[in-house]
């Protein structure tokens, strides 16, 4: 009997804009509609694997996501995995409450509250858990390594990416970053942009 070898599914996209944004790139009304296009693109995924030989790619009960929790796109995507019984681990570079003032708080208490949800209810991995909010930047590009070494464990042809990204490759440490790395390695990459939503 062939090995089951788990299908990884790595998001990375944008937070929500903070108010005062001079350049939307991901406005708080485009939230519900991202949150389809991701549920829609994670039920294609899961059809594929659970219609693949066994020995070609893994059941569906072996999908697993990874991602951040920040308020938007990460929020979303382990929502959606919730909604279609994926499961998913949360993957943080800094301690859950250090990373709420980093990346959550700024949104509202709305998404305070769906963070707050999802870290009693999913499993959380934390790179360092001795870091505050004042970490240095490279703590997110380190982290963003992190969630793609352990995502190609299984093999490149076991990956897959979806980005909600808006087409800025001058962010560091972002979505584009990690795409370019997934790419390097013939990542299956599935694009959302927000912009067009």
């Amino acid at each position: 009997m062939a090995d089951i070898m788990t299908h990884y599914v790595l998001f990375s996209g944008h937070m929500i804009d903070k108010p005062g944004r001079a350049q939307p790139r991901f406005p708080a009304s485009k939230a519900p509609a991202a949150a389809r296009a991701i549920r829609h693109r994670l039920q294609k995924l899961k059809d594929i694997v659970a219609s693949a030989p066994i020995q070609d790619i893994a059941d569906a009960a072996s999908i697993q996501g990874i991602a951040a929790a920040a308020c938007g796109g990460d929020i979303l995507f382990h929502e959606a995995c919730q909604h279609l019984n994926i499961r998913s681990e949360i993957y943080l570079g800094l301690p859950v409450e250090e990373f709420n003032k980093t990346s959550v708080a700024a949104a509202g208490e709305d998404w305070e509250i769906r963070y707050r949800r999802l870290i009693k209810t999913l499993p959380v991995h934390i790179l360092h858990p001795d870091y505050t909010a004042d970490a240095p930047n490279t703590i997110w590009e380190e982290a963003n390594q992190w969630m793609l070494d352990i995502s190609l464990s299984a093999g490149s042809e076991n990956l897959t990416m979806i980005v909600l990204w808006d087409g800025d490759q001058g962010e560091t440490g972002g979505a584009w970053q990690m795409m370019k790395v997934a790419g390097a390695h013939h990542a299956t990459i599935e694009h959302i942009d927000p912009s067009r939503l």
